[in-house]
């Protein structure tokens, strides 16, 4: 317990120069002889704090090189309901629209969302930025009976709970969500820009909003690196 306080503390050292010195992605981290002198900790110490930001994702390792300061991760709150685009916004990032259709529920929908086989509901698809890089991708199926038109509406620039709050009267109350590891499929891999079979970030859920009806069922597809939980 003595060690891991220690290697926390370190971590959060390590963390406040970060900031403090205003590094940015891409910048190197002194070595780790000079960390050592600047922290007084011995090099395992050290090391113990680094590999906290190695899982953390706040900073990468380059063999032979050092340590380098990570991208920024989309910070998502566990206790907080909101939809991936709220925190995209909220973080000034982007996405894009992949496509808007109608369809009718099959077997393996309809068991997540709870409607009668054969419901009409639109199929949203949207890709989600940081700066030029794809990070998310994600589809969301709502019963076109309570959202009807919603093709009118820019699902590219806006969020989605805003649109369903602003033009629908619809506010979102609570959600069951299933944070589980993925796989990338062929369509995935080409979308995010990552290998076929690469270990992915899948989160998905039911929200339903204040009369208790099934609203939205989502699938995000997340790049692990890119996301990080909170609380």
């Amino acid at each position: 317990m003595k060690i891991l306080t220690l290697s926390i503390m370190i971590a959060n050292e390590l963390k406040n120069m970060i900031e403090q010195e205003n590094l940015k992605e891409g910048d190197k981290l002194p070595s780790e002889r000079d960390l050592c002198e600047k922290l007084n900790v011995q090099r395992l110490t050290l090391r113990s704090g680094l590999r906290i930001l190695l899982q953390e994702g706040i900073i990468v390792s380059k063999q032979r090189s050092g340590y380098y300061v990570n991208k920024p991760r989309v910070e998502k709150n566990v206790f907080h309901l909101e939809s991936t685009s709220e925190a995209i916004f909220q973080q000034g990032l982007k996405m894009k629209l992949l496509h808007l259709s109608k369809m009718e529920l099959n077997k393996y929908l309809s068991a997540h969302m709870r409607l009668p086989l054969g419901t009409k509901v639109y199929e949203l698809q949207r890709l989600r930025y940081v700066d030029d890089e794809p990070i998310s991708l994600e589809t969301t199926y709502i019963p076109i009976e309570i959202v009807p038109d919603l093709e009118h509406y820019d699902l590219q620039e806006q969020a989605l709970y805003v649109i369903l709050e602003t033009a629908y009267d619809i506010h979102i109350d609570h959600s069951e969500q299933e944070i589980l590891v993925s796989t990338a499929d062929d369509f995935a891999a080409m979308s995010l820009q990552v290998a076929k079979g690469e270990q992915l970030v899948l989160q998905q859920g039911l929200a339903y909003d204040t009369k208790n009806r099934q609203i939205e069922y989502t699938e995000s597809l997340m790049k692990m690196e890119r996301f990080v939980y909170v609380n």
